[in-house]
Formats: C-alpha cells, structure tokens, sequence
C-alpha cells in the first residue's frame, strides 16, 4: 500500500519573502501548529552558508537549528533544505535523530555537484531528497540519464520541481510516468508546485490519482501557500482534501490558527498570489526574475511584457540574466526616429524661459496655489511629465510612458503634446515626438524616468533654470496625487539614480522646488 506524505515548506520557501525573518516566537509556533495538525514532515528553513540568527530561519548546521525544535514531535519529522552552490556540507553534523531529511537543490549547470552533495548528506546518515531545480527543463533524454544516477546512490525521495510553475496536467504525466518507469521503486517521488498559472491545487490531485498504487509519495505545500511570489500549493486544501478523500486524519484547525495568527499579517505586508506577470513568465517557461524585472519598471502593459518574454532565447530562459533583459527591454522601447524638427520646434517654444516641471507627487495638491503663482509671476514654460494636472493648464505634456499615455492622451488641459518614440505608434493624437535611446540612458544604464528623460531633454535644448513642483521622490505609502497612478512597483531604488542625475546636470542647470522633495539636498 502505497504512503503519501505531505511536507509543509511555509520557514524555507516563505523565506522569499520575509528574507527567511520570521522571529523566534513565530517560527517556534508555527511548529507547534504544523505538529498538532499531524503534518507529516515540517521543513524549518534553509542550510545555508550565513549569519546565523534565532529569529530567522536559515542555519549553518543542525546545532543552529535545533534550538528551535521542541523537545517532542510526536511523529512529525523535520527537513532542512540546501542549494549545492550555496552551503560548505563540512558544516554539516552526522545524524544524531534532530534533522531527519536533507533537501538538496541544484541547477542544471552544476549537476555533479548537486549529486555530490546527495551523496555526501547519505554517507552522514540522512534521508536525502534529490530536488533538481526547474525539472520542466529537462529533456526526456537527460531525464532518463538525470534518474539512471539517482538510482545508483538511492536517495529517500526525487522531487519533481515546477520552478517556474510552467507545468501543466499534460507535462506532470508525461515526466511522472517517465519517473516512475525508470526509478528505483524503493525512491519515492515528491513534488513541489508553484502558483503561477493557479494549477497547483488541480496539479496535486492529478498527481495523487496517476501514482501508482506501489509507489510513495509526497507533495510539498505552504501555509496560505506562502513563498515566493506568485506562491505555492496551499498546504491547507491539500490537507483537507487528503482527509476527504485519501482516508487521512489531519488536524486542520491548528493550520487554520497558524494562517490567521501569523501568516495573514506577514502576506499584508508583503504579498503573494497569482500575477499575470508571472503567469506570462510561466507559459513561456523563463525565469520569474525577468517578469519581476519588467513588471519592475513600471512603464510596460502586461501585452509589451508579454511580447519581451517571447523573445527570450532559449538559453538565457532558466537562468536569470540581467544584462539580457535590460538589453531586450531596451531594443523594444527604442524607436529610432528623426527628431530634428522637434526638437526645433521645442527650442523656439521655450527659448530662454524657465521651466516649471509639473510631477505627479501628492504635493503638487497641497501646494496649488504656490504653484500657480511661481507660473503666473515668472516668465516661464509649464511642463507636465506623464500626467495632466486639473490644477494648472501646461504648455508642453511629455510622456513616455504608455500606460499613462493612454490613461491622459484624451484629457484635454494643455497645449503641445510630446511622446518618445517608443509611443510613436501609440493610440492617441501628440504633436511631436523625441527619441527614446537619446534621453533614456545615463552612464550606459537604463535611467528612463519620466523627469529624469524630460531633464537631459531640457539639457539639449539649453534649458538654464528649471522648477519643479510635485517631484516628492518615492517612499512607501502614497507617492502619485492621482490615486489611479499608484502602482505595485516598489520605486524606491529611484532615488539614489535621480540624486545622481540631478547631480550632474548642477553645472549646467539651477533647479528650485516649488513644493518638498527628498532631492532638494
């Protein structure tokens, strides 16, 4: 008769997103609950080569760990997991009944010594699971040949691992099924679902009904489904649905307690859960970081993202590379264009004035009748960047940013309207457009911020003295006086690259604020 276990991963894989910073007192608790629910295995965080400390789950070796255990598990077992390039395994203890699994994590460029590292956790006395990241990414060929070495070194468990939660009904038989036809039968095969496509649930129940009735298994889950996001398989629907239909006598409630005490506050602050972003990175089976990278800047549609992820090459899709990404998203923003009578047309249009720069920042509400006397009583132009303000009419709207191009380009209250070129083919009616690559690099980086590509414009143009109004800077909480320009993209990294901007734009230009900014020192 065949054994399924479950193993909860919300102290490892929950890590992602806490920088494994649970607090003793939680991790401790969350323990406890998982014990009183009868979970079969309770993965406490990662081995890792680190700075060990109690409130987080990461340890150097099990004597770090088991301060943190209690003194009875009463049938649970507890597993630690390492990434074979990230963890000395001298650290590591022979077995001594704390720990009682090793999960070994490995690319597949470093194969061997992810195998190694296997071998190494058996010969100390652990059961050892082989979890070989991104298994979608293997052909039946090199699956074939990844199991014939798992079978000469016996591990407990080999772990199917969706890391970028590509897999679908079809995918999971066709490698289960070469799994199981080919691997040891004393080798139980586990598997580890994220949430990117919201199949994880359907995938684990498609998994328990093809297993064959000779062959253990385990399914690993997280309390709400917490760990990187989009998450993983909610730990509490695959308890439940083992104890509806597997025969199995799971305690609920205690993982219910834990998810109201602990988890919910922590998913508050930092969530996780479905993202087409995410579900795009998945159907194009790349690595998550590029959607994150192209979700980050905040200037994309989920189709234009859609769109750089198709062009991913096949060998930078498993591993994440930024210079890649930062490259595609470049070549797909840069539309190369002859701005010449734009920019003639600009320069007779401003000519020696000022320039008041109008920022979308919550500010520029406070301080509207400021704003509107430093535009009445000097002699200059009023430039708004990627909004329009009901506050005060501008003279020029710059955008280069689609999403908030079509979100204003019908909205009337200025006089010329001028894009970068990669909104040349954009809906909506403007009167000029500059080029994107000519404003939207500074020291050979990608720097495309709305002001900060509107500035090296002015700096073109001769532009000596420029005001800004709304131009706050990022910090947590509001930072757009429109509230439907808040976004989920954390731009507080902006700041340190806006500071650097201004700085070296003070030989040429004399800045004032209107209203507060982080940049005014």
């Amino acid at each position: 008769m065949r054994q399924i276990q479950l193993l909860d991963c919300t102290l490892r894989d929950g890590g992602h997103i806490t920088g494994s910073y649970f607090g003793e007192d939680v991790i401790r608790a969350i323990i406890k609950n998982l014990i009183q629910s009868k979970i079969d295995i309770i993965e406490v965080g990662f081995l890792q080569d680190c700075e060990y400390d109690i409130n987080r789950a990461m340890f150097n070796s099990i004597e770090e760990a088991r301060p943190i255990l209690p003194a009875k598990s009463e049938g649970t077992a507890f597993s630690l997991m390492a990434q074979a390039d990230l963890y000395d395994l001298n650290k590591l203890e022979d077995y001594d009944g704390t720990i009682d699994f090793i999960r070994i994590s490995f690319h597949d460029y470093d194969i061997e010594e992810g195998f190694e590292a296997c071998e190494t956790v058996i010969k100390k006395g652990y059961k050892c699971f082989v979890n070989p990241i991104n298994i979608m990414g293997y052909t039946d060929e090199q699956l074939l040949s990844f199991i014939k070495r798992v079978n000469e070194f016996k591990p407990y468990g080999f772990t199917m691992v969706d890391t970028f939660g590509s897999m679908q009904k079809q995918d999971l038989m066709r490698i289960y099924h070469i799994i199981d036809h080919n691997l040891d039968k004393n080798i139980r095969i586990a598997l580890h679902l994220h949430e990117n496509q919201s199949l994880s649930y359907s995938l684990a129940q498609n998994f328990i009904d093809i297993n064959s009735p000779t062959r253990d298994i385990c399914i690993d889950g997280s309390l709400y489904g917490m760990g990187r996001v989009p998450g993983n398989l909610c730990i509490e629907l695959i308890l439940k649905y083992m104890n509806d239909n597997m025969g199995a006598s799971y305690d609920i409630e205690p993982v219910y307690d834990a998810i109201d005490e602990y988890i919910m506050e922590l998913k508050r602050q930092n969530p996780w859960g479905y993202s087409i972003a995410y579900a795009l990175s998945a159907q194009h089976k790349v690595h998550r970081t590029y959607a994150e990278y192209l979700m980050g800047q905040g200037r994309l549609k989920t189709k234009q993202i859609n769109q750089i992820l198709s062009q991913i090459a096949p060998e930078h899709k498993t591993r994440f590379d930024r210079k890649y990404i930062e490259g595609l998203y470049a070549a797909f923003q840069n539309h190369i264009i002859d701005d010449g009578v734009a920019i003639s047309a600009l320069k007779e249009k401003i000519g020696d004035k000022r320039v008041l720069i109008l920022a979308p920042g919550p500010s520029i509400n406070q301080y509207a009748d400021e704003i509107a006397k430093y535009a009445k009583d000097e002699d200059c132009v009023v430039i708004s960047a990627n909004f329009i303000w009901d506050g005060l009419k501008s003279d020029i709207a710059f955008f280069s940013n689609i999403r908030r191009w079509e979100a204003f380009c019908d909205k009337k209250g200025t006089g010329l309207r001028v894009v970068t070129s990669n909104l040349s083919e954009a809906e909506g009616t403007y009167d000029y457009a500059v080029n994107y690559s000519d404003y939207a690099y500074y020291k050979d980086k990608i720097a495309d911020n709305c002001i900060l590509m509107l500035l090296r414009l002015l700096e073109r143009l001769q532009v000596k003295n420029v005001a800004f109004a709304g131009f706050d800077g990022f910090k947590s909480g509001q930072n757009f006086a429109l509230s439907q320009m808040e976004r989920e993209a954390d731009h507080t990294h902006d700041n340190d690259l806006t500071r650097d901007v201004l700085g070296s734009l003070k030989g040429t230009m004399n800045f004032t604020y209107i209203t507060p900014s982080l940049y005014e020192d």
